[in-house]
């Protein structure tokens, strides 16, 4: 704590003496611009509107507390050194009032409220200069806000006329809306879209106009709108496919996958459908649709499609450092974009690992080995038995084959664990998705034990209830589940003005229940722990839950509040009291509460016996978490987050191999963990790079007052975590 002090002291001293050297940097009778305020009439009209508007600002504030980047800026000199340059180029150049940019801001702040129906608002600023600072007040008043009385449609063309007038009812000109320039746009576009889906191919924006009529003594409007020009529809007369290179796809892939036929009428609809239908062919870099007249009422359509390189290869290396034991991975990867020449996407990936051990005694070996291979086949369309290619075509969804194989080389077991799945995928559009995992299989061997590791750690779990003994055992797990992904779009708080985005995702998976039905109808044998087995080996019978919401408020351009929720739930019955390992949930780390280590947390209040991390018993069928973080811009590409976590895992059986960790009713409250901490992102905009510091609140594996509230008696070397990610947490 002393340390963090004098690091904290010394932080303080240097900005104190950069607020000295900012006048250096300022000119001859110029004002910094410290302060700008938005004072409105109307809460109608607050300062965030009037923020697109300002010409000006002041320099940014981390955490809207301290002018960093500014005090970076002016701890350089006047000479051109590389300490300087490096200086100012991280830091941000004092903000010099101007008075020309404050008018500027009074007229775009009037421009804003007249477009958004206030036809009389008023705008004023005042400055206020106090050594070299200043500070600038808008005073906002605006006024009565203008309104549309009535629509009315007018044109030479009583049939394209009576076309648009029948979908009045979607328009967004409507009486009592606000008088708001901006909607006139978007009701132009939505005419000509809807105009263009009926089969009016010429129609352009340039012929839809608006006729605004204001009283003089109202502030009603009358709108008109104005078709200026006679069109017909257009039908679809041929369609021709073509390659921009040699044809690289099966002959009926294109006319198939297309929704542009002879004989319709012409709707862009239909256009931006096709795009989006060969936009998921990996083996197609770009499409072009385009048409041209070959009469007064009839199109031909023409289909390009450029090819996108068919294979690639890439490898990735990493270091890795588990409690002090070095090693390294690698994986090599290989992609076909069109396997089948129907845009099939392989991908093949190989990878191994090692890592020193030096903990383990008594072993013959002292390193870890991991090999495997990954197979994943993506087919852009659905592929149902005794169902025709046309049919499914349109549908929207790919089908995925994968097949997975890992082996994992230790001194106390060796483990094997091939994994299959066939699954289906439906993009309804750019914000949902639906996954039907139709099969997935998994077969989890360890055909190797030393026997230092049998008499000393799986022999002193005697009960069919030990997760330990249980998860180094041979098991079969057949499954299949349904996962639902919803992204919402950015919506606006009519009362706030902030931007608003939520996710939701929800599954559900269930495994064993097929061959447990098969087996009491073949009257299958039981063995001795009363389990049914498939080919000597017994398998897995559960089903899981699972549900995550998270929400996004950005508050500006350069600041968000972030909530997080997730719960789960899996329940083994039938052939197995307990889970397998890997479906297992389990707490602390990056994504988890922060203020524990990876897999450290929980189950309840249950604590390990030596105070060592056990990644076994340290597992639960149960886990409830939830975050609240404030994620504001600090400077350059640099962003902050604080942050409160709270959560924990349980099992839903009551297991000797983990006291204290049962979920109960009446105690759960009491064993919820909590974090808090702060954290430092690199936002590179293709990757972010993480490192965020959890300290423990509230630890429910101890009862006494010192341990169980850690913020009331903090503990650096005890209480702290760090974590280093890759990506957001949530």
């Amino acid at each position: 704590m002393k340390l963090i002090k004098r690091y904290f002291l010394l932080l303080l001293a240097v900005v104190s003496l950069a607020s000295c050297s900012v006048s250096k940097h300022l000119p001859k009778d110029s004002y910094l611009l410290d302060k700008v305020n938005v004072v409105s009439s109307d809460k109608s009209y607050s300062s965030s509107d009037a923020q697109p508007n300002l010409r000006q600002t002041p320099n940014t504030r981390v955490l809207g507390l301290f002018r960093w980047p500014l005090r970076i800026y002016c701890l350089s000199g006047s000479s051109d050194n590389i300490v300087n340059r490096v200086l100012q180029k991280r830091g941000e150049a004092p903000r010099i009032y101007s008075e020309e940019s404050t008018q500027e801001s009074v007229a775009g702040i009037r421009r804003d409220l007249v477009n958004k129906g206030y036809l009389k608002a008023n705008v004023e600023a005042i400055t206020n200069t106090k050594g070299r600072k200043a500070t600038v007040t808008y005073f906002v008043e605006p006024k009565e806000l203008y309104t549309i009385r009535s629509l009315r449609y007018r044109g030479m063309d009583t049939q394209l006329v009576d076309c648009v007038r029948s979908d009045s009812v979607h328009s967004l000109l409507q009486p009592g809306v606000a008088f708001n320039t901006s909607l006139f746009s978007k009701e132009r576009t939505r005419i000509v879209d809807f105009l263009h889906d009926k089969g009016y191919y010429s129609i352009q924006k340039e012929n839809v106009s608006f006729i605004a009529d204001t009283a003089r003594l109202s502030t009603e409007v009358d709108v008109t709108i104005n078709l200026r020009q006679q069109s017909h529809t257009y039908m679809i007369d041929s369609v021709y496919y073509e390659y921009s290179d040699t044809p690289f796809m099966r002959e009926n892939l294109l006319p198939s996958h297309s929704f542009i036929r002879p004989g319709q009428l012409y709707s862009a609809k239909r256009v931006r459908d096709t795009y989006n239908s060969y936009n998921r062919f990996g083996a197609v870099k770009y499409t072009n649709i385009s048409f041209n007249a070959t009469s007064d009422s009839t199109l031909d359509c023409h289909i390009v499609v450029t090819p996108a390189k068919r294979m690639s290869t890439s490898i990735e290396l990493d270091g890795t450092n588990t409690a002090g034991d070095l090693g390294m991975s690698a994986a090599l990867s290989f992609t076909n974009r069109n396997l089948f020449r129907g845009s099939e996407l392989m991908t093949l990936k190989l990878r191994g690992a090692y890592e020193t051990i030096t903990q383990l005694q008594d072993y013959s070996g002292d390193h870890y080995i991991e090999y495997g291979a990954d197979l994943g086949i993506n087919f852009p369309k659905l592929i149902l038995p005794f169902v025709g290619d046309e049919t499914l075509a349109h549908s929207k969804a790919t089908t995925q084959l994968d097949l997975q194989w890992n082996s994992q080389d230790r001194p106390e077991f060796v483990r094997r664990v091939l994994s299959g799945a066939w699954s289906y995928l439906w993009n309804v559009n750019s914000y949902t998705q639906h996954r039907y995992d139709l099969l997935g299989v998994n077969f989890v061997s360890v055909p190797v034990k030393d026997q230092y590791f049998i008499d000393h750690y799986l022999d002193q779990y005697n009960s069919r209830n030990s997760i330990m003994k249980f998860n180094y055992e041979d098991l079969f797990i057949a499954r299949t589940g349904y996962t639902f992904y919803h992204n919402s779009q950015p919506t606006i708080l009519d009362r706030s003005k902030l931007f608003a985005y939520y996710s939701v995702r929800a599954g559900i998976e269930t495994a064993g229940n097929a061959l447990s039905l098969l087996s009491k109808a073949l009257g299958v044998p039981k063995d001795s722990l009363g389990r049914y087995r498939v080919g000597g080996i017994a398998y897995a019978q559960y089903v899981k839950a699972d549900f995550a919401l998270t929400t996004n408020l950005n508050i500006n351009e350069r600041s968000a509040l972030v909530a997080h929720f997730s719960a789960g739930v899996a329940y083994p019955y039938g052939n197995a009291r307990m889970l397998p390992f890997e479906k297992r949930y389990y707490a602390g780390g990056a994504n988890s509460v922060r203020g524990w280590s990876l897999r450290s947390l929980g189950p309840g209040s249950y604590v390990t016996r030596d105070g060592t991390i056990d990644y076994i018993n340290q597992s639960g069928d149960l886990k409830l978490f939830a975050s609240l973080e404030y994620r504001p811009h600090l400077f350059w590409k640099v962003d902050g987050a604080l942050f409160v976590d709270a959560g924990n895992i349980w099992t839903i059986y009551d297991y000797d191999d983990q006291p204290g960790g049962q979920f109960r009713q009446d105690s759960f409250l009491q064993q919820i963990a909590v974090a808090y901490g702060a954290g430092v992102r690199l936002n590179l905009g293709f990757i972010v790079v993480r490192f965020d510091g959890g300290m423990k609140a509230i630890n429910p594996a101890y009862s006494d007052d010192v341990m169980h509230y850690p913020i009331i008696h903090p503990n650096i070397k005890r209480d702290f975590a760090w974590h280093f990610a890759v990506g957001y947490p949530f």
